[in-house]
């Protein structure tokens, strides 16, 4: 199985009820607790030679990602970080040198959001992992699987940085490599104040921690619908290829679909937040789909790559 696969096997196991609003192939599980109150849940780990490297990652910037690539998911439902559970698994017993450090970038991170570690786990492994279990609530979730026929699609930040600089850590030594591809690798950031903004005026989010075009066949997957994005308008910074920003993981960027009648708010709020954001296409009917726009206005059906964890390669 494929990850996709995987998912959508363990759909069969998950318990759905009334109170379930999402349970399957969603950034957090959505559960209703009241007419304008839902409990989110969302965990995410962190795997030796898999996620991180520890010739190059220092322990603070593994606590920092670790909350981040969860916060991310609650930034998708336009949430509010609550309550944190760590799993922690060593292969050595923790060392204050190590623990310290990792336990400050990740309580640093949550209490940055107004969310708080108060439990966990810790258990002996044959390499180090990472493990966090985050709640968060909201009023009114944002899901994937409410993009509309007509919706303008945007992107949250530059993308690809993440993966460039796994592309430049192979030959060249950390202290050259442009100092935000290392930040976007080592200590991106969440879009928690955007998701909350943008929780009445987009139709469906989705956090890009697997590549632009993976995570955007996603959520036309989940919608029924297709997307042409433009080629000139995906944001691009300096030292990322093409490639890189199309399908790298772990920009933890939200991917949202606005409708037209929207968009005027949606600049007012982004202006008032002080947050760039990027129109990159728009939501089209048909089968689930990405079309990507050339500069002579051509169309291309261009496939769903990205960062799968059954089938990708580790970048190190």
């Amino acid at each position: 199985m494929n990850e996709q696969e995987w998912i959508n096997y363990l759909k069969k196991y998950l318990y759905q009820g009334e109170k379930v609003v999402a349970a399957h192939n969603e950034d957090c599980t959505v559960i209703k607790i009241s007419k304008n109150k839902y409990f989110l849940y969302t965990t995410d780990a962190l795997v030796e030679g898999i996620h991180f490297d520890l010739r190059f990652t220092d322990f603070y910037s593994l606590g920092h990602k670790l909350a981040v690539a969860n916060l991310s998911d609650i930034a998708a439902m336009g949430g509010e970080p609550k309550w944190a559970l760590l799993t922690l698994g060593s292969p050595k017993a923790p060392d204050k040198e190590w623990i310290d450090p990792f336990m400050k970038g990740l309580v640093t991170q949550l209490k940055k959001y107004k969310a708080h570690l108060v439990g966990g786990d810790t258990v002996k492994s044959p390499n180090f992992f990472f493990n966090l279990a985050l709640t968060g609530e909201t009023q009114a979730p944002l899901l994937r699987s409410t993009a509309k026929v007509g919706d303008i699609i945007f992107v949250s930040k530059p993308l690809g940085a993440s993966a460039a600089f796994l592309r430049y850590i192979k030959d060249k030594p950390l202290e050259e490599i442009p100092a935000f591809l290392k930040k976007a690798y080592l200590r991106p950031t969440p879009e928690i104040t955007l998701g909350k903004a943008i929780r009445k005026l987009a139709n469906a989010v989705i956090d890009i921690s697997d590549g632009l075009l993976l995570d955007l066949y996603r959520l036309c997957e989940a919608s029924s619908v297709s997307a042409v994005i433009e080629l000139e308008a995906i944001p691009i910074p300096k030292y990322v290829t093409l490639q890189e920003a199309l399908s790298g993981g772990e920009d933890y960027a939200l991917l949202f679909s606005v409708p037209q009648e929207n968009l005027q708010e949606l600049f007012k709020v982004c202006k008032r937040i002080k947050k760039s954001i990027y129109e990159i296409g728009r939501i089209q009917k048909g089968k689930p789909k990405i079309y990507l726009k050339n500069e002579e206005g051509a169309l291309e059906e261009i496939g769903p790559s990205g960062f799968d964890h059954f089938t990708s390669q580790p970048e190190f």
